[in-house]
């Protein structure tokens, strides 16, 4: 019998009755397994609960560690268990319906985020992606192969350039290693300028905007969008005035870009999401990305370059195998270039925050490429692939597209989470592959291609 500690993982900002369901069903399951259990179902939510827990495995014996990932949270803690239990490590995240509702748990991302963290402190680990109540096969789950995707040389061609001058907005959260950067190797490699920006310095502006020019973009989001009049004024109104300062700095700074710390500040210090902002930008060729990941900013930029027409930074949020697809989420900041146009977009909240202004609607049918600048197991790639946006309901609240990768669901899977690469990927619609490889090659970035994934 194995004996396994347990530690399910949570934010208080999802739904915490369906995630104490969740894990008190994950927990059951892996007794079915024949796990000998330490721990419960009680959903850890702050690095004092998992040092206390932490504590009471100081002398233990295990044979694996095996973190619930409840929700998605930040990867300090996760961080912290696997600098701290040296057993063999094991993240076990769970699918979400499609219904087109709030997505309640997100916690295929909060593998993924904590997959990448893990990996660089040199950390592996197995995963499981499947229902509660499926009992895992522990010997495969905690089996040591590493099954990491292998990046070969990337193929040199007619290079567009990475160099672009990017606004950076506050810090990226704790605990989102993925949006880590060195600001002097993005300079010296790739000809990027990082201009930094307060946050304090982006409310300031946002609160001086000229109200007459506010009440114009006001009428103008309500002829794009439906339902503006139904959401909060005072908010709305708070989320187009940090647009129009992030325009003024575009245009005043010669930026081309930003990464944008878009929580908590934004909703708890001044009020609004910065999405739809964000979103409008991304229209108008100012790519922005939340979580201030410049990386993932760098990257939209390239491919909005190649495939001139926007590109926005996303989130993989689930995967089914079954149906050979996976979806591409984000709370709300897709262009409206990315709509289809069966839908009218429509002006929504933030779900977990219930403020706007964000965008809603699933996005159109066609050919895309994902990219990504990787550092997974801190060793800096280009990742890319290709897939097809198919025409599908809308999965989740925001904006979201289910896509059919070349490689399949089932291999695109396995290259993002055994490479412990980021939950952030650029999304543009067009096939640029060959062109992200050409930069790629001029970088002398070695290329990770998901197309060639198995």
């Amino acid at each position: 019998m194995m004996r396994i500690a347990v530690f399910c993982l949570a934010r208080p900002t999802f739904d915490v009755e369906l995630a104490a369901q969740t894990a008190e069903a994950a927990v059951a399951s892996l007794r079915v397994s024949g796990a000998d259990v330490l721990g419960d179902a009680t959903l850890l939510m702050d690095a004092a609960m998992v040092e206390e827990r932490l504590a009471t495995l100081a002398t233990q014996q295990l044979d694996g560690t095996l973190i619930i990932q409840a929700t998605f949270c930040d990867a300090a803690m996760t961080a912290a268990i696997g600098k701290t239990l040296a057993a063999p490590l094991a993240i076990w995240a769970f699918p979400e319906p499609r219904d087109g509702g709030r997505l309640r748990l997100n916690s295929f991302c909060g593998l993924s985020l904590a997959a990448h963290a893990l990996g660089k402190i040199d950390r592996r680990c197995g995963w499981l992606h499947a229902p509660a109540t499926t009992p895992p096969d522990l010997a495969a789950l905690f089996a040591s192969e590493d099954a990491a995707p292998a990046s070969r040389p990337a193929r040199p061609g007619a290079a567009r350039s990475f160099a672009c001058r990017v606004g950076l907005v506050g810090e990226h959260p704790a605990g989102f290693d993925t949006c880590a950067f060195d600001e002097a190797e993005l300079k010296t490699r790739f000809g990027v300028d990082v201009e930094r920006i307060d946050l304090t310095t982006l409310f300031g502006a946002a609160k001086a905007a000229d109200s007459q020019r506010i009440g114009r973009l006001q009428a103008e989001a309500a002829e794009r969008l439906e339902g503006v009049a139904t959401l909060d004024a005072e908010q709305v109104e708070r989320s187009l005035r940090c647009y129009t300062a992030l325009r003024d700095m575009a245009d005043s700074q010669k930026l081309d870009g930003f990464a944008v710390r878009c929580w908590p500040e934004t909703f708890t210090d001044y009020g609004c999401a910065v999405c739809g902002a964000m979103a409008t930008l991304n229209g108008e060729r100012i790519p922005a990305s939340c979580e201030a990941d410049m990386l993932g900013t760098v990257g939209s930029h390239l491919l909005q370059d190649l495939a001139d027409s926007p590109a926005m930074l996303t989130d993989v949020v689930d995967f089914d195998a079954a149906d050979d697809s996976a979806v591409l989420w984000h709370c709300g900041l897709a262009p409206l270039d990315f709509c289809d146009p069966e839908f009218a977009p429509r002006a929504t909240i933030h779900t977990n925050r219930q403020m706007p202004l964000l965008h809603e609607f699933p996005l159109k049918p066609g050919r895309v490429t994902v990219a990504r600048i990787s550092q997974s197991r801190a060793e800096l790639k280009m990742v890319v692939g290709r897939g097809e946006i198919l025409r599908r309901p809308m999965s989740f609240t925001g904006t979201s597209g289910v896509i059919r990768f070349d490689c399949g669901a089932g291999a695109a899977r396995r290259a993002l989470i055994d490479g412990q690469l980021e939950h952030h990927v650029s999304v543009v619609y067009g096939d640029v592959k060959a062109g992200v490889e050409a930069a790629a090659a001029a970088a002398a970035l070695p290329l990770l291609d998901l197309d060639e994934a198995r």
